[in-house]
């Protein structure tokens, strides 16, 4: 099965059909990779928040290891989480998702929302969700003062470590994708 790509504006082609990972529960995951690939997809859309790149990751592996494809002919996309915006934890976002998913890089890493919440240690709660203290009687999201050019200016850096080769958004409206085009120095690919 040959599957089309667009082209973006880095030179990079990404299939234009991929399978999302959003809600697949995390048993079926590894095998449905391993399906995927056979069947010719390339293209894996993954998430923090979906709770299951670990498991995608022992698929990826699985079909590395067994020559069915290669890393290169792979397009990965994973997604910066809500409560990771501030400078300090971009790049410790990315690399949990890298060591989950078990990848050197990223084909391309998106701002999932434009809403930045305050910060839940990878270590206490990952993926951590909506509620800051999802427990309580009555859960609410707690905000964080993060201006969207300190988390894109923390994105372009994962692209200049070599961490990922193209950076984007996602759930952003018109305005705020003009204001990121006004200082972006590498701007969104998708």
């Amino acid at each position: 099965m040959s599957i089309p790509a667009l082209a973006l504006r880095t030179g990079d082609e990404i299939p234009a059909i991929g399978l999302g990972m959003w809600k697949v529960e995390n048993s079926l995951v590894a095998p449905l990779v391993r399906e995927a690939v056979v069947s010719g997809y390339r293209h894996f859309d993954c998430a923090c928040d979906y709770g299951n790149e670990a498991e995608v990751g022992d698929g990826l592996q699985h079909v590395l290891n067994a020559g069915l494809c290669a890393r290169e002919d792979l397009w990965i996309t994973s997604k910066l989480w809500n409560t990771y915006h501030r400078t300090e934890h971009v790049r410790l976002a990315a690399e949990k998702s890298l060591t989950d998913l078990k990848l050197d890089y990223l084909d391309l890493y998106l701002v999932h929302f434009p809403i930045a919440q305050r910060f839940v240690p990878i270590e206490e709660r990952y993926p951590p969700g909506w509620f800051f203290e999802p427990d309580v009687a009555a859960p609410q999201m707690e905000l964080e003062r993060v201006p969207i050019s300190e988390t894109w200016e923390a994105m372009q850096d994962l692209v200049r470590a070599g961490l990922v080769k193209n950076i984007g958004v996602c759930n952003f409206g018109c305005s705020l994708l003009r204001d990121l085009l006004s200082y972006a120095e590498i701007p969104p690919a998708v």
